[in-house]
Protein backbone atom coordinates (compact mmCIF):
# COMPACT_ATOMS: atom_id res chain seq x y z
CA UNK A 1 0.00 0.00 0.00
CA UNK A 2 1.40 3.26 -0.93
CA UNK A 3 -0.04 6.98 -0.69
CA UNK A 4 -2.52 7.31 -3.92
CA UNK A 5 -2.21 11.20 -2.42
CA UNK A 6 0.38 12.93 -1.55
CA UNK A 7 -0.04 16.93 -0.67
CA UNK A 8 3.50 18.84 0.18
CA UNK A 9 3.53 21.85 1.70
CA UNK A 10 0.78 23.18 -0.89
CA UNK A 11 -0.01 27.01 -0.40
CA UNK A 12 -2.90 28.39 -2.29
CA UNK A 13 -3.91 32.22 -2.59
CA UNK A 14 -6.28 34.20 -4.56
CA UNK A 15 -5.79 37.39 -5.48
CA UNK A 16 -8.30 40.30 -3.87
CA UNK A 17 -8.74 43.84 -4.07
CA UNK A 18 -6.67 44.13 -0.82
CA UNK A 19 -4.23 41.78 -1.28
CA UNK A 20 -4.61 38.05 -1.06
CA UNK A 21 -6.74 35.87 0.06
CA UNK A 22 -5.20 32.88 1.79
CA UNK A 23 -7.71 29.69 1.29
CA UNK A 24 -4.81 26.80 2.14
CA UNK A 25 -1.97 27.74 4.48
CA UNK A 26 1.22 25.25 4.20
CA UNK A 27 -0.88 21.57 3.91
CA UNK A 28 0.52 18.56 3.90
CA UNK A 29 -1.68 15.37 3.53
CA UNK A 30 -0.91 11.52 2.73
CA UNK A 31 -3.53 9.12 1.47
CA UNK A 32 -2.86 5.59 1.13
CA UNK A 33 -4.43 3.50 -1.67
CA UNK A 34 -7.71 2.13 -1.04
CA UNK A 35 -8.64 5.13 2.07
CA UNK A 36 -12.05 6.72 2.92
CA UNK A 37 -11.12 9.97 4.15
CA UNK A 38 -13.13 12.75 5.18
CA UNK A 39 -12.78 16.30 5.48
CA UNK A 40 -14.20 18.36 7.79
CA UNK A 41 -14.42 21.82 8.15
CA UNK A 42 -16.56 25.05 8.67
CA UNK A 43 -17.84 26.86 5.42
CA UNK A 44 -14.71 28.68 3.70
CA UNK A 45 -12.06 26.73 5.65
CA UNK A 46 -10.96 25.87 2.29
CA UNK A 47 -12.31 22.29 1.63
CA UNK A 48 -13.40 22.79 -1.93
CA UNK A 49 -9.95 24.14 -3.11
CA UNK A 50 -8.36 21.01 -1.44
CA UNK A 51 -10.72 18.98 -3.50
CA UNK A 52 -10.43 21.20 -6.80
CA UNK A 53 -6.24 20.84 -6.17
CA UNK A 54 -6.62 16.77 -5.78
CA UNK A 55 -8.50 16.93 -9.20
CA UNK A 56 -6.31 19.05 -11.13
CA UNK A 57 -9.09 21.52 -11.54
CA UNK A 58 -7.12 24.45 -9.82
CA UNK A 59 -3.31 24.58 -9.12
CA UNK A 60 -1.34 25.30 -6.17
CA UNK A 61 0.36 28.71 -5.89
CA UNK A 62 3.49 26.59 -3.94
CA UNK A 63 4.18 23.48 -2.90
CA UNK A 64 3.49 20.03 -4.71
CA UNK A 65 0.27 17.67 -5.52
CA UNK A 66 1.26 14.03 -6.80
CA UNK A 67 -2.37 11.99 -7.58
CA UNK A 68 -2.17 8.29 -8.94
CA UNK A 69 1.43 8.94 -9.58
CA UNK A 70 1.50 12.22 -11.12
CA UNK A 71 2.71 15.38 -10.47
CA UNK A 72 -0.28 17.86 -11.28
CA UNK A 73 1.80 20.39 -11.71
CA UNK A 74 3.84 19.52 -14.22
CA UNK A 75 1.06 18.69 -16.51
CA UNK A 76 -0.77 20.85 -18.91
CA UNK A 77 -4.25 21.42 -19.25
CA UNK A 78 -4.91 19.25 -22.04
CA UNK A 79 -2.28 16.40 -20.03
CA UNK A 80 -4.83 17.48 -16.71
CA UNK A 81 -8.06 16.04 -18.86
CA UNK A 82 -6.28 12.79 -19.83
CA UNK A 83 -5.22 12.23 -16.54
CA UNK A 84 -8.47 13.14 -14.89
CA UNK A 85 -10.31 10.96 -17.12
CA UNK A 86 -8.90 8.02 -16.27
CA UNK A 87 -7.81 8.53 -12.40
CA UNK A 88 -10.88 10.79 -10.88
CA UNK A 89 -14.38 10.61 -10.73
CA UNK A 90 -16.11 13.33 -9.39
CA UNK A 91 -19.53 14.18 -7.25
CA UNK A 92 -20.95 17.39 -6.66
CA UNK A 93 -23.35 18.73 -4.34
CA UNK A 94 -25.69 19.52 -6.84
CA UNK A 95 -25.59 16.57 -9.02
CA UNK A 96 -24.38 18.39 -12.29
CA UNK A 97 -26.25 16.00 -14.35
CA UNK A 98 -27.09 17.39 -17.65
CA UNK A 99 -30.98 18.04 -17.91
CA UNK A 100 -31.10 17.15 -21.47
CA UNK A 101 -29.56 13.83 -21.20
CA UNK A 102 -31.31 10.66 -19.94
CA UNK A 103 -29.80 9.53 -16.47
CA UNK A 104 -28.16 6.91 -18.41
CA UNK A 105 -26.83 9.05 -21.53
CA UNK A 106 -25.22 11.21 -18.17
CA UNK A 107 -23.14 7.87 -17.01
CA UNK A 108 -22.17 7.36 -20.47
CA UNK A 109 -21.14 11.00 -21.21
CA UNK A 110 -17.28 10.15 -19.12
CA UNK A 111 -17.17 7.32 -21.32
CA UNK A 112 -17.17 9.21 -24.50
CA UNK A 113 -14.88 11.81 -23.24
CA UNK A 114 -12.08 9.04 -22.29
CA UNK A 115 -12.60 6.52 -24.99
CA UNK A 116 -11.16 3.83 -21.94
CA UNK A 117 -14.43 1.97 -22.65
CA UNK A 118 -14.86 0.64 -26.34
CA UNK A 119 -17.95 2.15 -27.69
CA UNK A 120 -19.97 -1.46 -27.75
CA UNK A 121 -19.46 -1.33 -24.25
CA UNK A 122 -21.00 1.44 -23.02
CA UNK A 123 -24.19 1.58 -22.06
CA UNK A 124 -24.47 -1.69 -20.53
CA UNK A 125 -21.93 -0.33 -18.60
CA UNK A 126 -23.91 2.49 -17.88
CA UNK A 127 -26.24 0.53 -16.89
CA UNK A 128 -24.81 -2.27 -14.31
CA UNK A 129 -23.55 1.32 -12.83
CA UNK A 130 -26.70 2.39 -12.13
CA UNK A 131 -27.80 -0.86 -10.67
CA UNK A 132 -25.20 -0.95 -9.20
CA UNK A 133 -25.87 2.05 -7.25
CA UNK A 134 -29.59 1.56 -7.07
CA UNK A 135 -31.21 3.43 -9.85
CA UNK A 136 -30.92 0.91 -12.65
CA UNK A 137 -34.63 1.78 -12.96
CA UNK A 138 -34.16 5.44 -13.91
CA UNK A 139 -31.90 5.37 -16.61
CA UNK A 140 -34.28 6.08 -19.58
CA UNK A 141 -35.83 9.22 -17.50
CA UNK A 142 -34.86 12.54 -17.29
CA UNK A 143 -32.47 13.86 -14.02
CA UNK A 144 -35.20 16.25 -13.83
CA UNK A 145 -37.84 13.54 -12.87
CA UNK A 146 -35.99 11.45 -10.25
CA UNK A 147 -35.22 12.31 -6.50
CA UNK A 148 -32.65 14.15 -5.06
CA UNK A 149 -31.22 11.14 -3.81
CA UNK A 150 -31.37 9.34 -7.25
CA UNK A 151 -29.88 11.90 -8.97
CA UNK A 152 -27.28 12.02 -6.43
CA UNK A 153 -26.62 7.46 -7.22
CA UNK A 154 -26.69 8.37 -10.61
CA UNK A 155 -24.10 11.40 -10.24
CA UNK A 156 -21.82 8.73 -8.29
CA UNK A 157 -22.63 6.03 -11.27
CA UNK A 158 -21.44 8.54 -13.63
CA UNK A 159 -18.20 9.44 -11.66
CA UNK A 160 -17.55 5.26 -11.99
CA UNK A 161 -17.84 5.18 -15.31
CA UNK A 162 -13.98 4.98 -16.72
CA UNK A 163 -13.24 3.04 -13.27
CA UNK A 164 -10.86 5.63 -11.74
CA UNK A 165 -8.86 4.28 -8.36
CA UNK A 166 -10.18 7.53 -6.98
CA UNK A 167 -13.42 9.10 -5.91
CA UNK A 168 -13.51 12.86 -4.83
CA UNK A 169 -17.10 13.87 -3.65
CA UNK A 170 -17.53 17.66 -2.74
CA UNK A 171 -20.65 17.69 0.20
CA UNK A 172 -22.24 14.69 -2.01
CA UNK A 173 -24.87 14.71 0.91
CA UNK A 174 -25.36 18.57 1.44
CA UNK A 175 -28.48 18.46 -0.92
CA UNK A 176 -30.06 15.72 0.86
CA UNK A 177 -32.42 14.64 3.69
CA UNK A 178 -30.70 12.78 6.63
CA UNK A 179 -31.94 9.53 5.73
CA UNK A 180 -30.90 9.86 2.06
CA UNK A 181 -27.52 10.89 3.21
CA UNK A 182 -27.14 8.06 5.23
CA UNK A 183 -27.61 5.97 2.03
CA UNK A 184 -25.30 7.20 0.34
CA UNK A 185 -22.89 7.30 2.91
CA UNK A 186 -23.24 3.83 2.44
CA UNK A 187 -22.49 3.49 -0.73
CA UNK A 188 -19.81 5.05 -0.45
CA UNK A 189 -18.51 3.26 2.22
CA UNK A 190 -19.08 0.12 -0.41
CA UNK A 191 -17.27 1.68 -2.73
CA UNK A 192 -14.25 1.73 -0.64
CA UNK A 193 -14.58 -1.56 0.33
CA UNK A 194 -13.76 -2.51 -3.10
CA UNK A 195 -10.12 -0.68 -2.77
CA UNK A 196 -11.12 2.89 -3.91
CA UNK A 197 -9.62 5.47 -2.90
CA UNK A 198 -12.39 8.14 -1.33
CA UNK A 199 -12.04 11.53 -0.20
CA UNK A 200 -15.37 13.49 0.94
CA UNK A 201 -15.63 17.00 1.79
CA UNK A 202 -18.43 18.11 4.50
Amino acid sequence: MGHVIQVSDVVKTYPLGAGEFVAINHLSLDVDDGEFVAVVGRSGSGKTTLLNLLAGIDRPTSGTVRVAGADLGSLSESGLAAWRGSNVGLVFQFFQLLPTLTVVENVMLPMDFAKTIPPGQRRDRAQHLLERVGVGDQADKLPATLSGGQQQRAAIARALANDPPILLADEPTGNLDSTTAEAVLALFADLSADGRTIVVVT
